[in-house]
Formats: C-alpha cells, structure tokens, sequence
C-alpha cells in the first residue's frame, strides 16, 4: 500500500508540472530578462528558448512575457512563477551539492525585500561576478518583504528599508529614499500628458500598491509630504511592487518609482519621469552586516564592495 502511495505521487508530479528543462530555461530568460543572454548561459540558442517559453506559456494558459521587438518583460504571474521556480531551483541545487560535496569556497547569504531583490540587487550581483572572475564565492539571494526576516541568524548580509537600530547588526547607509512619479512613454503619449504643477497629477490614472508595513510611502503620503493638501483617491492599487512597476510598463497609469530601483527602466526606456517632481522622504536603505558572521573574507569583499559601488555612483 505504501509503495502504491509513492507511485501515484510520483505520477501526480509528472502530470502536474512542465518538464524541469523548460523552468530552468524560464529561470534564467526571467533573471536576465533577455532571451539572448539566458541562451548563452545555458548553451542553447535563442530559438530554442522562445519555444521553451511558448511551451510554458500554453502549459499554464497565460504570457510569461511581454514582448516589445528584442525586448522581454515579466508579466505579473511570470514574476510570481519565477520567485518560485528560482526558489525551488536553489534548494534543489543546494540539497545536491550537499550531497555531493561539491560545495566549495565560501557562501554569503543577503536578504532584501522583493522591490530591492528584483529592480537593484539582481543586478548588483552580476555585476560582481564579472568584476570578479576568479573569486570564488557564492552569493545567495533571498527575498522578503517583513523586515524581520531580513534580520534571521542565518542571513549574513542584508539591505533594509528604514531598519532603525538592531542588535548583533551593524548597519551602513546605501542611498536615500526619492520618490518621483514614472509612467510609460507610450501612456505619456496616448493622454498627452504634461505636469509641471503636482495638482496637474490627478488629471491621470494613479497607480499605487497596499502597503505590508507602515513606514511604506504611497500615493497618499507623497502628496503629504509636498504640503499640497490635495485629497488623493481612486487610485488603482496592485498587491506589490513589482506588479505595480509592471502595470505602468504597460501603460495603464503614473506610478511613483524609487532613484535606484527604477534606474535601470529609465535608462532603458522602458519607462520616464513625469515632470520634475520628487520627494527626498528622509527615510534610506541600509546595508547591515551579521556581527556573529562579519569576519568572513569572502562576506568582506562583497560588503566593501557594495558600499564602493555606492559611494561612487
């Protein structure tokens, strides 16, 4: 009977999911967000990577990505599979170079929140490898949106929004907080939009997100902060940040970005600023270190490294 029970699971995960090839090569199109790249990576070509997203997509019945020319980005649920698939793929291949003992050199663990993770830090680790060929580290990202987990015993480093002060961490500013309005340039376009006054902003579709913890800055506590007095309601609220972001890639409104995770976007493109407005919140992500992990070499080298980064950015 046992036995039984073990087949008709192994059976169920063969009917339920799609081949593992094809989330891995999703994995890596969404961590690049380029088809091209993911292929090199993975020594296939470009066209096999289209197919296996095609297969994807008409496997769950809905678009992974959006497709602009050369140009991919994520959709919604493309961003929600990803953050498990990646998930998923991590600890298999750690349960495996466990079990190999192939693990070698030395791991850093850094936890960010989901905005940070996907917009600025994702980036910033690439970076680092190609700066650094021939270093042998293991950085190993995890995502969550509750400070608190940002803080375990077993995370090394993090970036935290308007931390405050935490025992056995010690805390070093990455930038400040500013917060400015951003929308396409194909909605720009279709409203014709102009702002040189903030009031002129409830002339448009307002985009905003719930906030999970308080000190979050939205719609609301922006105009706040501008001493308008201006009531802001009705705007179209999203569950997070990346599906906020991608909303106003795709045209259906303003959203307000953040200098730093938004950079990437405006330089590509993909999205403008609107008007001149900004508010400098007071508020900034900081760079916290494990105290009972700091004096590793290896977490060292990738600490200094991100403050450098930082202060000559």
């Amino acid at each position: 009977m046992k036995r039984e029970l073990v087949r008709a699971s192994e059976k169920s995960f063969r009917h339920r999911m799609p081949a593992l090839h094809s989330l891995m090569i999703f994995e890596a199109a969404a961590r690049y967000m380029n088809f091209t790249q993911a292929a090199e990576e993975l020594h296939v070509s470009q066209a096999a990577v289209s197919k296996q997203i095609k297969y994807l997509e008409e496997f769950f019945g809905f678009e992974l990505f959006h497709r602009n020319g050369r140009k991919v980005l994520i959709t919604a649920k493309g961003e929600q599979l990803r953050s498990r698939v990646s998930a998923a793929l991590n600890y298999l291949a750690d349960g495996i170079d466990e079990l190999q003992g192939l693990e070698q050199g030395e791991s850093v663990t850094i936890a960010a929140n989901s905005a940070v993770s996907q917009f600025w830090l994702n980036g910033m680790i690439s970076e680092f490898y190609l700066e650094h060929p021939q270093v042998d580290l293991n950085v190993r990202l995890i995502s969550s949106d509750r400070t608190p987990d940002l803080f375990a015993d077993d995370i090394d480093l993090n970036i935290a929004y308007d931390p405050g002060q935490r025992i056995g961490w010690n805390v070093a500013e990455l930038f400040g907080e500013v917060l400015f309005p951003v929308a396409s340039p194909e909605y720009l376009q279709r409203t014709a939009c102009k702002v040189e006054e903030v009031a002129e902003l409830l002339n448009y579709e307002l985009l905003d997100f719930e906030r999970i913890e308080p000190n979050w800055i939205n719609w609301k506590v922006w105009f706040n902060a501008l001493e308008t007095g201006l009531s802001v309601r009705n705007t179209r609220r999203f569950s997070n940040y990346m599906v906020l972001m991608d909303a106003a890639r795709r045209g259906q409104g303003i959203a307000l970005g953040t200098a730093q995770l938004v950079d990437q976007q405006l330089a590509e493109g993909s999205l403008h600023r609107v008007g001149r407005l900004e508010v400098k919140s007071g508020r900034s992500y900081w760079l916290g270190v494990n105290e009972s992990r700091a004096e590793r070499p290896g977490l060292q080298m990738f600490y200094h490294w991100l403050l450098l980064k930082m202060s000559i950015a």
